[in-house]
């Protein structure tokens, strides 16, 4: 007699491989969903670092264009401040000329210059009319340049300073700068979350620091060396000594205290006194004198205390214009906190870093799906029940093309080559992620 076939044990391979195949299958689709939000994590950080160093560097580049433009103000106010007291100077030597006496405060040059007129009969009245003229030009010259010196001091630059501290509030860790990181990240996902790390390289004070009182010479001497050749000497010497000299003496300075300017030019004949061989006596000619704020210069740019005399009468009749404040505070590296916590540092850089997160309530998966029920229900195993993501930027700086004179340039808030670009997450930002 022969056996009975056995039956259903197909069906029972069949549900075990349906099985099998089914468990494998929310397995792919959840793994895929999580690989996918994964990347969306790590890509949102990656754009929320790099536009909050994006920004600073933006913020610093503004810094370095805002002191060039302070810098240029200051460079202009220096030559209307030259182009007025020349022409001041060469009003009153057409006086002395004419042998009048010059209509800012009556006095007559004390050089005896009368014998012109004798040789040429004509030479009084062409100088009469020089010194009018230029008195016109002159009296307009001083209402231009009160305008010009108080809208670049007052307004522009003291403008310019206060917006270096605005903007530098913007790049606050904890304000203004993480609003810039959430907008980023919301913008890929309103589900994602994301947190700064404070900057790997602040050093003590911050990156950068407002330099005030004294701390101003360094713009100041950035100001004094960008002021051209003229400006900062003109004179020459005319004669001998044992017959007649003659001295002209000019220079626009800054003063020690970095709050006033001043213009000088001079013109004063010399003679030497019996016995004495060298040229002591002094006979004014000519002098002019223009300063932005009050009080007296404590430098001799130019060489104008070679002729005191007639400094004195150009400081006697000098006129000031109001609205001048000064070297203004301005924004540069902290190079004392930098450098003081970090010695030998040449070339710093900012490091900013963000932590992003995506609940796991809020992935794709078959669970969060609510697919699938007993043993087909497959949960993740997430790391605090989340996605996380580390990314990091910094900001550097660094020439777009080599300087023509090989030398290296290191960094500063004056010229603006501050970039930003991803880097690798450091090793302490990596254990403050897994922190939060």
């Amino acid at each position: 007699m022969g056996k009975t076939p056995a039956r259903g044990q197909a069906l029972v391979m069949g549900l075990v491989v349906l099985m099998m195949g089914t468990i494998t299958l929310f397995y792919l689709f959840s793994t895929g969903q999580i690989s996918a939000d994964k990347e969306r994590v790590t890509n949102a950080a990656d754009a929320a670092a790099y536009s909050a160093a994006l920004w600073r560097a933006r913020v610093l580049n503004y810094d370095a264009y805002s002191n060039r433009a302070m810098i240029a103000n200051e460079t202009a106010i220096a030559q209307t401040l030259t182009l007025t007291s020349e022409t001041q100077y060469l009003k009153n030597t057409a006086y002395c000329l004419a042998q009048e006496p010059s209509n800012d405060d009556g006095v007559t040059c004390d050089a005896d210059v009368g014998f012109l007129s004798d040789f040429f009969p004509y030479i009084k009245a062409a100088f009469e009319a020089v010194a009018q003229g230029l008195t016109y030009y002159d009296d307009a010259l001083k209402t231009v340049s009160t305008t010009e010196i108080e809208a670049r001091s007052r307004l522009m630059n003291q403008a310019l300073s206060l917006s270096q501290t605005a903007f530098d509030a913007s790049t606050n860790f904890a304000v203004l700068q993480q609003t810039i990181v959430k907008q980023v990240t919301a913008a890929n996902d309103a589900n994602f979350s994301t947190v700064m790390l404070p900057d790997t390289f602040a050093g003590p004070g911050g990156f950068t620091t407002q330099y005030q009182g004294n701390d101003r010479i360094r713009s100041a001497a950035l100001v004094r060396q960008g002021l051209d050749a003229y400006s900062q000497s003109r004179g020459f010497d005319v004669g001998v000594c044992a017959v007649m000299e003659f001295k002209k003496r000019g220079g626009t300075t800054l003063d020690s205290s970095l709050d006033r300017w001043e213009a000088a030019d001079t013109l004063s004949e010399w003679q030497f006194d019996w016995p004495s061989p060298t040229c002591t006596v002094e006979s004014a000619m000519g002098w002019g004198d223009r300063q932005a704020s009050g009080g007296t210069s404590d430098q001799d740019t130019g060489g104008v205390n070679d002729n005191p005399q007639a400094l004195q009468y150009a400081r006697d009749s000098t006129y000031q214009p109001d609205g001048y404040v000064g070297i203004q505070p301005f924004r540069d590296l902290n190079y004392a906190g930098l450098n003081g916590e970090y010695p030998g540092v040449k070339n710093p850089v900012a490091i900013l870093g963000v932590v992003t997160h995506l609940g796991g309530s809020n992935l794709r998966t078959a669970n969060t799906l609510d697919i699938g029920v007993g043993r087909l229900r497959m949960t993740e195993d997430l790391d605090k029940g989340e996605l996380s993501s580390v990314a990091a930027a910094e900001v550097y700086f660094e020439r777009p093309t080599a300087r023509a004179d090989g030398r290296v340039e290191y960094p500063s808030l004056f010229n603006p080559y501050w970039q930003a670009r991803l880097t690798e997450p450091s090793t302490a930002q990596r254990a403050e992620a897994l922190l939060l």
